[in-house]
């Protein structure tokens, strides 16, 4: 597995000196990801003033402010408010603290004291990945002032600098680095930001092969030796390809892992639009093979985990069983035992469509059938109240068993053999509903009402173990009544806010920071949602809603517990 070290994006920056989603139009303040707003203005470099002779010790903390607000490598006019000591030791990209409003709110305390204080939306983090916060979270320094040679000075800056929204969005942007599941079989994506006016294309590359952040590290790999570096300080793209030149250390590979190689590289800076291509090399020999053209979009695609599976229906839930859907509104039952079976409650289905996993018997059976020519309904586990049945792409099928006043997490392998599932974070959270991202390597779900994400960590050696971890809040504190992932890196939620309006659909960012609201539903109760496939809702008397545009649902059918394969 890959690791990454803290100082990561503090390496980056510095080795570059030395070289779609809607924003809501209504709806409550929440805090935010601005980068990610379609139709961004073109970016326009800001310049800083240079400190003012005579200005006061307010004065010097709003100029330093002002020069905090463009990146610059090494932010050389930031460092003018300081004094000689705290401009040599201050590091400047230690963390960005992103806050709400135009301007922080600056206090005299005392005749060298200053008191700044901001409402935080975010921090983005030495490797790059941006947390959010939550709502009207404000954080306080207290700025000690000395004299230099007769003019105020900073001489405890805060550690990091801090931006507006505004201005971080005018600076800076996310972009996916690329890493694979434990098996190498698929794209995780791992964003973070990076600076719009410095060398994207080499800094993402520098950060690729430091390998993932320190939150989803623990469930990915990366197929770069440890070590590997880049072997020149830029990464020039010329007619739409980028050319890489990587140590000595990505020598020493076989041809299966350079072909990984390129994809994680093809796959990072293609999300760059001036880049089509991405060549690889190193000591200036193609790792891909004298004569082989650069690596495209064709030769990754096949790694990436939004694709969509062949059997992409919609299935629900009706009182005669279950049935597929049509997109004219209509349903057949599906072939096998559940296309008549009335005591079920919900299903899931693996990605092949070939199975079906429900919870029946009074919600105390998880079984297994085909969607196919058998009869069969194995059960394959027991419980006492079981709920949101899920079936990875790994064959486990998971679901949550409510006993003893809360629900806990709890996995078979399709052939019924239990999973143990250790998650220490969560045994005193009551978990009511969950959904497992499209390569298997995190998980969203809903518990005590809140949002939450978390990291499914895997051990190949022990394929029937697994931990889930790392969790942290996404969203809005809300009530959350259902979640889902309608892409690698986007999460929808149904949530009711505090004042008891309608359940909506939002959807967010791996960050967490709402991206867009898909409007209210009266009386929704669960979501069904997947790649480059429709918004579905249920609501509580028995009807199906898909999400038609904006925040306009259509109600399409009847039935409950929609689900995608």
């Amino acid at each position: 597995m890959g690791s990454k070290s803290g100082a990561a994006l503090l390496l980056a920056i510095g080795l570059l000196s030395a070289g779609c989603t809607q924003i809501p139009t209504s709806g409550p303040v929440v805090s935010g990801d601005p980068v990610r707003a379609q139709n961004q203005p073109p970016y326009v470099a800001f310049g800083a003033a240079a400190p003012q002779e005579g200005e006061d010790v307010t004065g010097i903390v709003d100029g330093f402010v002002d020069a905090m607000s463009a990146y610059h490598p090494g932010y050389e006019t930031a460092k003018m408010f300081l004094t000689p000591e705290a401009a040599s030791t201050w590091e400047p990209t230690a963390q960005i603290i992103v806050h709400q409003g135009t301007r922080p709110s600056i206090e005299l305390v005392d005749d060298d004291r200053v008191q700044l204080s901001v409402t935080v939306a975010g921090t983005v983090m030495p490797d790059g990945s941006y947390v959010t916060t939550d709502a009207d979270t404000t954080r306080t320094f207290e700025l000690s002032m000395e004299r230099v040679e007769g003019e105020w000075r900073i001489a405890e800056p805060p550690d990091g600098t801090i931006i507006s929204e505004e201005n971080f969005a005018r600076e800076f942007e996310a972009h996916d680095l690329c890493f694979f599941d434990p098996a190498f079989e698929l794209f995780v994506p791992d964003p973070v930001y990076v600076p719009k006016n410095g060398q994207p294309a080499t800094l993402l590359a520098q950060m690729l092969l430091d390998g993932p952040s320190e939150w989803v590290g623990p469930a990915v790999s990366t197929a770069f030796p440890e070590s590997t570096t880049l072997s020149v300080s830029s990464v020039p793209v010329e007619n739409r390809t980028a050319t890489v030149e990587l140590s000595e250390e990505a020598q020493e590979t076989q041809p299966e892992e350079r072909e990984l190689m390129a994809a994680q590289l093809g796959c990072t800076l293609g999300g760059m639009p001036e880049v089509g291509r991405v060549a690889m090399y190193s000591d200036g020999i193609s790792l891909l093979g004298q004569g082989a053209p650069p690596v495209g979009a064709d030769d990754y695609e096949r790694y990436d985990s939004e694709r969509i599976p062949a059997a992409g229906s919609l299935y629900a839930m009706r009182d005669s069983g279950m049935v597929v859907m049509h997109d004219d509104g209509s349903a057949d039952p599906v072939p096998g035992p559940l296309g008549g079976a009335t005591d079920v409650n919900e299903v899931a289905v693996d990605a092949s469509g070939s199975h079906a996993a429900a919870v029946a018997a009074g919600r105390t059976q998880l079984q297994i059938a085909e969607l196919g020519e058998g009869d069969v309904r194995d059960t394959v586990l027991e419980g006492v109240e079981l709920a949101s049945p899920v079936w990875d792409r790994q064959n486990l099928i998971w679901a949550v068993d409510r006993s003893e006043g809360r629900g806990e997490l709890v996995a078979v392998d399709r052939e019924g053999a239990p999973v143990q599932v250790q998650a220490p974070e969560l045994q005193e959270l009551d978990i009511s509903r969950f959904a497992i991202s499209p390569e298997g390597s995190r998980m969203v779900l809903v518990a005590d009402g809140r949002a939450y994400v978390a990291l499914v960590v895997r051990d190949g050696a022990e394929p029937n173990f697994v931990s889930v971890e790392r969790l942290r809040p996404v969203g809005p504190a809300y009530q959350a009544l259902d979640v889902g992932w309608s892409g690698a890196g986007e999460i929808a939620v149904l949530a009711q806010n505090d004042e008891g309006e309608l359940p909506e659909v939002l959807i967010l960012d791996i960050f967490g920071a709402v991206q867009a609201e898909r409007g209210a539903v009266p009386g929704a109760v669960s979501l069904a949602t997947g790649p480059d496939q429709p918004h579905m809702v249920s609501t509580e008397d028995g009807a199906l809603y898909e999400h038609e545009s904006r925040t306009r649902w259509i109600n399409v059918a009847d039935g409950w517990s929609p689900t995608y394969p």
